[in-house]
């Protein structure tokens, strides 16, 4: 590291002189080029009034040519002395105090470009962070083991957080970093002050405070205390189906050998959990419940057209005013949702060019089979074009959302694409 702010520092005092030492030694450039012209043209002169004197005394030329030519001869000195005068008067000399401000401003242009750098574009405070993320989203429960990768990344993220403790994205990323060191307690605090800064109605209050459950039954522990349950039931009250609160949820009744409740718990969790949730913890455990309560474990339902109970019927199409950003290939989404959840319950995808298009949305497109529209009442539907073929939103992507629509009644929608992400 210390090299290369050698070599910084080398390259900058280069790039100082490179620009500022023609600006010091132009003017004596100048001041020698004027000078050797002036000599040159002064020494024409003298040559040119003798020969003009010599062929005077030969008789060759009348005193009234001489002085003519005599006196064009002066005037042509006149004027390229004075020519060579006017172009020493525009060059002025560098003196010490001018040197000295161009030399400040270049130095201060250095540091501004080093202070810009030590602020935004560190590499290794970058580099830190963009691991912790990946690291974290891949796996928020990672054991203690690993807290030498996070040490200076934890470090980071404080200071941006002292800087903008607003910073949800940035609070989160936090949280699971000290999941992942084994500091539970500083888990709960900060869980604690996003509660504390997000509105009841936030979209995402229900996920802190079911965080904030886990957090603090890791912090006490694994143990259900009267604060942990409390903290459950609150979030449950919130939304009934948040997951991590259900999970726990869960986790209690499995402990105390009510194994039903606990599959029944875990199931409803599934609405809202994310994929690898289910897959490693979320069946396993289903599983190992059923095991122990003597239930036999029951295979996974093969879903066909139609028999299920819940039935959402959608005419999809794009408005004339983003017609001309989508292409024909381009895949169109649409899926339903349990309200606030990720997890799609139904999903179904065509190309650009098949729009309009009518489609029914039933238990036959359901993404997984234990989560379909039959599970929910209610649902959240959206019908988006991605520009590049990916289930993720992207910058660009054109869409449409229909909020709380019942999946029992036969709902027959029409969606218009016509928002921008």
């Amino acid at each position: 590291m210390s090299s290369l702010w050698v070599w910084i520092a080398v390259l900058s005092l280069l790039a100082v002189l490179f620009l500022l030492l023609p600006l010091l030694s132009m003017d004596k450039r100048f001041k020698a080029s004027a000078s050797d012209a002036e000599q040159d043209n002064v020494l024409i002169f003298k040559e040119r009034l003798a020969e003009l004197e010599a062929e005077k005394i030969q008789g060759t030329l009348d005193e009234e040519d001489y002085l003519a030519l005599k006196a064009e001869l002066e005037k042509s000195l006149l004027q390229d002395v004075a020519g060579k005068e006017t172009l020493h008067y525009k060059t002025s000399s560098v003196n010490v105090a001018q040197a000295s401000g161009l030399f400040a401003m270049a130095i201060i242009l250095v540091l501004a470009s080093l202070v810009v750098y030590l602020d935004l574009g560190r590499s290794e405070g970058y580099a830190e962070y963009l691991v912790l993320k990946e690291q974290s989203e891949k796996n928020p429960s990672m054991g203690s083991q690993q807290a030498p990768d996070f040490a200076k990344a934890i470090k980071l993220l404080e200071q941006k957080l002292a800087e903008n403790p607003a910073d949800f994205e940035k609070s989160i990323l936090l949280a699971n970093s000290y999941t992942a060191t084994g500091q539970y307690n500083k888990v709960v605090e900060v869980y604690a002050r996003l509660a504390k800064n997000l509105d009841k109605n936030n979209q995402d209050y229900a996920r802190v405070k079911g965080s904030y459950a886990q957090a603090l039954f890791q912090a006490q522990g694994e143990k259900f205390t009267p604060a942990v349950d409390a903290a459950i039931k609150e979030t449950l009250a919130i939304d009934s189906h948040e997951s991590t609160a259900l999970i726990l949820k869960g986790i209690g009744a499995y402990m105390s050998n009510h194994y039903a409740q606990a599959i029944t718990a875990w199931q409803q969790a599934k609405q809202k959990a994310g994929p690898m949730q289910v897959e490693r913890f979320i069946n396993p455990a289903i599983a190992e419940a059923q095991a122990k309560s003597g239930l036999k474990v029951a295979a996974k339902p093969v879903l066909e057209v139609g028999t299920g109970t819940a039935q959402v019927i959608i005419n999809v199409s794009l408005s004339p005013e983003l017609a001309s950003r989508a292409k024909p290939e381009q895949t169109v989404f649409v899926f339903a949702r349990a309200v606030g959840g990720r997890m799609p319950l139904a999903i179904e995808r065509f190309q650009v060019k098949d729009l309009p298009k009518r489609i029914v949305l039933d238990d036959s497109k359901a993404a997984m089979p234990t989560a379909n529209l039959s599970s929910v009442d209610t649902v959240d539907i959206m019908a988006r074009i991605s520009l590049n073929g990916s289930a993720k939103p992207q910058a660009g992507d054109m869409f449409i959302e229909k909020k709380a629509v019942q999946t029992k009644k036969n709902r027959e929608l029409t969606l218009v694409i016509q928002h921008l992400f």
